[in-house]
């Protein structure tokens, strides 16, 4: 595979041009640089290591790639975690951050993808949000990447009518939301979906 249009889009220019993409000889010596550049995290599945490393991680992927910050403080995350997750089970955490997380991500054009290699870990790059859901097409038996909901297999939406104020929700299969064509408000016929199934309104999602 061409490693260097995958890293185009996971890596800022300055990062792309210090690699030595040509001494890579395979896609472990890739993965270990990545990690070892910390370019890409390893999370194991029952929780952080420590405290913030989520956070410290995409708060320095954005400012690398886009010269942006995360616009929330860091503990955030866990005062959310704690109010919304009412009985936290051990694994609970990291699905709930990466979650919240993308949400974060994609309001400054990025996104988050995983990488799936078949184990218990959570291998987390960031992609530029116009690139994320192309690393999936990557034909490659080690670089199988996706973004949350491409990997996850439904949705809730949760939307707040802008007109009348009140509230919908929806859970559906990711397949389902494609097809949302002109669903509008029950209350007051808002349009929440147009004909060709383009979101109109805010919407809040949950992958699972």
């Amino acid at each position: 595979m061409n490693y260097k249009t995958m890293l185009a889009k996971v890596l800022s220019e300055k990062e792309l041009t210090e690699m030595d993409i040509k001494a890579i000889k395979d896609d472990e010596s890739l993965f270990n640089k990545l990690v070892d550049k910390n370019f890409l995290l390893i999370v194991d599945w029952s929780g952080e290591d420590r405290q913030g490393m989520l956070y410290k991680f995409f708060n320095n992927r954005l400012q690398s790639m886009l010269g942006v910050q995360l616009g929330v403080p860091e503990d955030e995350i866990y005062q959310k975690y704690n109010q919304e997750i009412e009985e936290p089970q051990r694994g609970d955490f990291i699905p709930f951050a990466l979650s919240y997380f993308d949400k974060q991500l994609e309001k400054l054009g990025a996104r988050v993808v995983l990488l799936d290699l078949g184990n218990d870990t959570y291998n987390i790059l960031v992609s530029y949000k116009k690139d994320a859901k192309k690393l999936k097409s990557i034909k490659s038996d080690f670089w199988e990447l996706s973004t949350l909901e491409q990997k996850k297999g439904r949705v809730v939406i949760y939307i707040i009518c802008p007109n009348c104020k009140d509230t919908a929700y929806y859970d559906m299969s990711i397949e389902e939301e494609s097809h949302q064509a002109n669903v509008k408000c029950e209350k007051c016929g808002t349009l929440f979906w147009d004909e060709n199934a383009n979101e109109v309104v805010k919407m809040e999602k949950t992958y699972y």
